[in-house]
């Protein structure tokens, strides 16, 4: 797993840029401010530059296929052992690779905002809601984040994102190592949680995995 940093100088940006498709650059494009189009081109750039190094490959002559619901992958048959997924929040990107073995992760910065027991009671299971709700006022915004993160890992992992409901499927209040069984096309699929300590005080990680193993930590730094 690598920690990304995604506020880079305009001449890292620069670098970066070559190595995007064209989908990708006409998708950057489309963000309004600079910011955020920085943050994407180096969150796209930074996950290339870590894949070529696996596979000893240029990073602008990877393939990267979208699936069904949007999730990216290598190309079919260029190197189906290893999978990956990236998240971003705010100015830090996470990016998680496993040999055979679907994966997901997500990424959050804790940050104030008032309707978090609102989304909660919408789209998280009832007992979830019920534990967060039961938390004292001070810790309700860290757990419902908490509870984000590992609830997007887990419909990550099996290819769904947010297409998969959320409460489809319930989580302990505990954000320990968790197995946890989900539905993908009508089949129940287990899922591991795996704690990760987020890089930063003011984030979480979260990651979802099929099987268990030890998970090593990196900063990324181009060069």
């Amino acid at each position: 797993m690598f920690a990304l940093a995604l506020d880079l100088s305009p001449r890292r940006l620069a670098a970066l840029e070559p190595s995007l498709s064209e989908t990708e650059l006409a998708r950057a494009g489309r963000f309004r401010f600079d910011r955020d189009r920085g943050r994407y081109v180096a969150g796209r750039g930074q996950l290339r530059a870590i894949l070529g190094r696996y596979l000893r490959r240029a990073p602008g002559g990877l393939r990267l296929d979208s699936g069904r619901f949007g999730k990216p992958a290598l190309e079919a048959g260029s190197e189906d052992r290893i999978r990956f997924n990236l998240s971003r929040s705010a100015d830090l990107g996470i990016v998680a690779i496993q040999l055979n073995e679907d994966l997901g992760v997500d990424v959050e910065q804790v940050r104030p905002f008032t309707d978090a027991l609102a989304i909660a009671k919408r789209m998280f299971a009832a007992e979830e809601y019920q534990a967060l709700s039961s938390l004292p006022e001070t810790e309700q915004l860290e757990g419902f984040f908490r509870y984000w993160t590992r609830k997007e890992a887990v419909v990550k992992s099996v290819g769904r994102g947010l297409t998969h409901p959320l409460d489809g499927f319930v989580l302990s209040p505990d954000s320990g190592e968790e197995r946890v069984v989900v539905e993908r096309d009508g089949t129940p699929v287990a899922r591991w949680l795996v704690p990760v300590p987020p890089p930063r005080a003011d984030f979480v990680v979260a990651l979802a995995t099929g099987s268990l193993g030890p998970v090593r930590c990196w900063a990324w730094t181009e060069g």
